[in-house]
């Protein structure tokens, strides 16, 4: 067998005038992948997700060498183009001034302008190459939607229906923790526009709203669903006291969205006086200590939103492996809003060092509609024995 060799793509850039920087992709392989997922972007998932401007700017940097030699940095399993724009929106709301301010209106206060946004986007990149690299290389995407508690909230409830015991919640790549605080919001379910379901506390600073799709309909959650504890695991948790680590969540806020600024600040403040517990950690290796730290009389409830493609395969095995484990001492219940156009909402039952998955609905991957599967067409379950 011939042997392959691996054509690499070198990169020449002007940085400072008479300075030349050559930036080195490992592969045109390499290259291949990074064009594919912004091209991805631009097609998919910021037009699903209603965001025009990074739609133009992903197109723009997939036939940009020198962009995708720059985004090329980041870590293993980071998206590149949610830790390029992350990066330079970061930059932007830290007060470095350049036009492209005007396309993010939490930056201008104003609709953007109907002028292109990517060579604008270009110049601050290549202006503010080396800050935009150290963030790539250094920062990972957290993104901490709390609209997708709109999905969690239905399936708590289905578990503290069967389980009829408090939930002990521990959620896998946590961020900040804010989706731990499910309880603490108020919910509104609409269907073309004629509110469906609602459920609130008394007092909410946070209310979140979800259009529902197709003819299904999520359980009502019962009035109360109470926790016993709240944990979290993520490699690199958010600590919200701190003004930068806030900064870069927002960063992580595509320009469109307004309304999930308010709503992080407003679920941070929430965040002050509740009994979360944060774990810097891998969890697919410490998952296994936080499953037995957990009190022993509630409903132990894993959970992942839009997480765990940052984990290796393996990696997601071990977790597998570590819920299959511990059902073989008290029942498990594995929530995930997981996947891609769209992702599956799904609920697995472990028991007896097996699992049973419950496909319950498709949802938009960051809460804004759900359409709830009706229970013949949830019937079908996937049974792994150990």
């Amino acid at each position: 067998m011939a042997a392959r060799t691996s054509r690499r793509l070198r990169v020449v850039i002007m940085c400072p005038p008479g300075v030349l920087l050559a930036a080195v992709v490992p592969s045109y392989e390499a290259v291949l992948v990074l064009r594919a997922a912004f091209e991805q972007f631009a097609r998919v998932e910021a037009p699903e997700l209603d965001s025009p401007t990074y739609a133009e700017l992903a197109a723009g940097v997939a036939g940009d060498g020198e962009l995708l030699a720059l985004a090329a940095q980041r870590q293993d399993g980071q998206p590149a183009p949610n830790m390029l724009f992350g990066a330079v929106q970061y930059l932007l709301l830290r007060g470095v001034e350049h036009p492209l301010a005007a396309h993010y209106p939490i930056l201008s206060g104003a609709e953007p302008p109907p002028e292109p946004a990517f060579p604008l986007f270009r110049a601050f990149c290549l202006e503010h190459r080396e800050a935009v690299g150290e963030l790539i290389v250094t920062r990972r995407t957290q993104t901490q939607v709390v609209r997708r508690c709109t999905c969690l909230l239905p399936v708590f409830g289905q578990v503290f229906r069967e389980a009829e015991t408090p939930l002990a919640l521990i959620d896998v790549g946590a961020s900040a923790g804010l989706n731990l605080n499910f309880d603490r919001y108020a919910y509104r379910y609409r269907r073309a526009g004629d509110e469906i379901l609602r459920w609130e506390r008394d007092v909410a600073g946070v209310e979140l709203e979800a259009d529902l799709r197709g003819p299904g309909t999520p359980p009502p959650p019962p009035p109360e669903i109470p926790v016993a504890s709240r944990d979290g695991i993520d490699l690199n948790p958010i600590d919200l006291g701190d003004a930068d680590e806030l900064l870069w969540l927002r960063a992580l806020i595509w320009p469109e969205h307004m309304e999930r600024h308010a709503q992080l600040v407003d679920a941070a403040a929430e965040l002050k006086d509740s009994p979360v517990r944060l774990h810097r950690g891998d969890a697919s290796r410490d998952l296994p200590h936080l499953l037995e730290r957990v009190p022993a009389e509630a409903a132990l409830v894993v959970y992942s939103t839009i997480a765990l493609y940052q984990i290796p395969r393996e990696g997601r095995r071990r977790i597998t492996a570590a819920l299959e484990a511990r059902s073989r001492e008290r029942p498990v219940w594995q929530v995930a809003l997981e996947g891609v156009h769209p992702p599956s909402l799904t609920l697995t039952r472990y028991r007896d060092g097996a699992g049973e998955a419950e496909l319950l609905a498709r949802a938009s991957p960051h809460g804004w509609w759900i359409e709830w599967r009706n229970p013949q067409a949830r019937r079908r379950r996937v049974r792994r024995r150990t």
